[in-house]
């Protein structure tokens, strides 16, 4: 089968010499030419048998890395290369943490060519046989695109961990195929709420990024026997630096390819890792606490996000824990103090249910109505579960009895 090739500039005459030297390569063929980057997306999603994308960096109206991110995201084994005037170490540094697969001048030569469309569709190819396997427990996956959600604490005690492992089992129970995502890399204690230990962690997948197979996945990622998969932090605080961008944005990647459902509990401090979760996330949340100093983190978080343009704050959830009618700040006054509008689901206090499940390490059996119907109600509000999956009143009792 010929490589398949997509040219994207708004450059007539620049698309009229790659479609000319394209042409003198054997195996090699040009399915299109897209002037925008909307229209290079979306060609890219529907194009099951696309293997490289030419990117002129001047391509609007989003920026050359910008969708070279979006690639790497939405199409894993599609391996996007960069046309660039400017061929220095900053211009190649910030492609490759962007996750092209190389650079180029824009006008190069015919051997130049290539040579780099040939080494980067051999690893094109690489990655969708390794994406097209099924050795981590599930069917083929090829072209499939999972909903990444991040979970985000205002800071700590907001309960971001509680809920990213309770969507996630809920998940579970819906009939979807779930990882649980541990990117709270120094500090992540995913493996404590659910009573597991086990030798690897993300920052074993760092050194192999680029080229992530099913069988290292299924040594790294553990199978909790509630059903989701887990991708447990480094038990070493200090390997969370070895944990970049480029290697967060191409674990997502792989992760979203394979499962229904990704959650990634980012909690309360930011690292490379968990600001790349969040940007690449389809719906992201702040847990927040009713109290007057929570939501001014909350706000400041947000109005953080933006400024580093991983969020619009328009884009982000929030999510009211420990939240009751007799607190002094209710859903409304929050979000004024927030300039963001809080989800409709309040999850209620629930300290001495979660402490005795967290304590024996059986998250299932949170024994409380109320905190169980509102994962339920959650997840349905975050479009992660489907509206019937939320649970009547008095279910909890007969899922406890069920997980017992």
């Amino acid at each position: 089968m010929s490589v398949q090739v997509l040219i994207g500039t708004g450059d007539p005459a620049l698309a009229a010499q790659l479609r000319t030297q394209i042409a003198e390569l054997a195996d090699i063929h040009v399915v299109g030419v897209e002037a925008d980057s909307d229209s290079v997306l979306g060609m890219v999603g529907s194009h099951d048998e696309l293997d490289i994308v030419l990117l002129d960096d001047d391509l609007g109206p989003n920026s050359g890395l910008h969708l070279v991110r979006e690639i790497a995201m939405r199409r894993p084994h599609v391996a996007a290369v960069l046309l660039n005037d400017q061929l220095d170490e900053e211009v190649l540094a910030r492609a490759l943490e962007a996750g092209a697969r190389g650079v180029l001048g824009r006008t190069p030569s015919l051997d130049e060519l290539s040579s780099r469309l040939l080494a980067v569709a051999e690893w094109s190819r690489g990655v969708r046989r390794w994406l097209g396997t099924s050795d981590v427990g599930g069917p083929e996956v090829g072209g499939r695109r999972g909903r990444i959600l991040a979970v985000a604490g205002a800071k700590g005690g907001t309960g971001t961990t509680t809920i990213a492992v309770q969507l996630a089992l809920a998940g579970v129970r819906a009939g979807s195929s779930v990882c649980l995502v541990d990117m709270d890399l120094q500090t992540g204690d995913v493996g404590t709420y659910l009573d597991l230990v086990h030798r690897r962690s993300i920052a074993d997948l760092v050194s192999v990024s680029n080229e992530i197979t099913g069988a290292m996945l299924a040594d790294v990622l553990f199978v909790h026997e509630a059903g989701p998969h887990v991708l447990l932090a480094p038990q070493e605080g200090e390997k969370a630096e070895d944990v970049t961008s480029s290697a967060a944005r191409q674990i997502m990647g792989v992760l979203r390819s394979r499962y229904d459902i990704v959650i990634v509990d980012c909690g309360a401090f930011m690292t490379e890792g968990s600001v790349t979760a969040i940007e690449a996330a389809d719906r992201a949340i702040i847990t927040v606490t009713p109290d007057l100093p929570c939501l001014r983190a909350a706000k400041r978080l947000g109005q953080l996000w933006k400024r580093l343009r991983v969020r619009k704050q328009e884009d982000i959830a929030v999510v009211l824990t420990r939240q009751s009618r007799k607190d002094e700040i209710q859903p409304d006054f929050a979000a004024r103090i927030l300039g963001m509008t809080p989800l409709k689901t309040t999850v209620p206090p629930a300290f001495r249910a979660l402490e005795k499940a967290i304590n024996n390490g059986a998250p299932l059996r949170v024994d409380h109505d109320g905190f169980r119907r509102a994962m339920s109600q959650l997840g349905a509000e975050l479009g992660i579960l489907p509206a019937t999956a939320i649970q009547p009143r008095g279910a909890p009792k007969r899922a406890k009895a069920e997980a017992t």
